[in-house]
């Protein structure tokens, strides 16, 4: 009776320390199969931070030719509006001197009895004579990036 006894005992204790090595086994696969999902994460996220990275380097680029453009654009701009303040004074002073010579021309005509008259206004049908109507391509160039 007692050897019937040790035994449901004995077997009782080897289950027990069997249990608990494979408890001990399936925590440590759990840890190590953390740790390289772990390990996992991080190489995803360094990954991700280079993408990010690699971006703003090409953002501040483009950035740097859209301000170059800009920049040459604002440029051009500044001289295409001194060039026309020029020419605006310009065509007001030859518009004055126009009058001045057809004030003249009306006392010759006058005495003379000659029509003498110089047309102050440009023919409607001459478009050099009228450059805002005409299609200039270099300023669709100048609008391009």
């Amino acid at each position: 009776m007692s050897s019937s006894s040790l035994s449901p005992a004995g077997s009782s204790d080897g289950d027990s320390a069997g249990v608990v090595v494979a408890a001990d086994h399936r925590r440590e696969k759990r840890r190590l199969s953390n740790r390289e999902s772990a390990r996992r994460s991080r190489l995803r996220k360094q990954q991700h931070l280079d993408e990010l990275v690699q971006e703003v380097a090409r953002l501040q680029a483009d950035n740097a030719r859209v301000l170059a453009r800009a920049s040459e654009i604002a440029g051009q701009y500044a001289r295409v509006e001194q060039e026309n303040t020029v020419l605006r004074a310009r065509a007001a002073e030859l518009g004055d001197r126009l009058r001045s010579v057809n004030e003249v021309l009306r006392v010759v005509e006058e005495f003379s009895g000659v029509a003498m008259d110089i047309q102050e206004e440009c023919p409607p049908d001459d478009p050099l004579l009228r450059p805002w109507q005409i299609p200039c391509p270099a300023a669709a160039h100048m609008l391009q990036y």
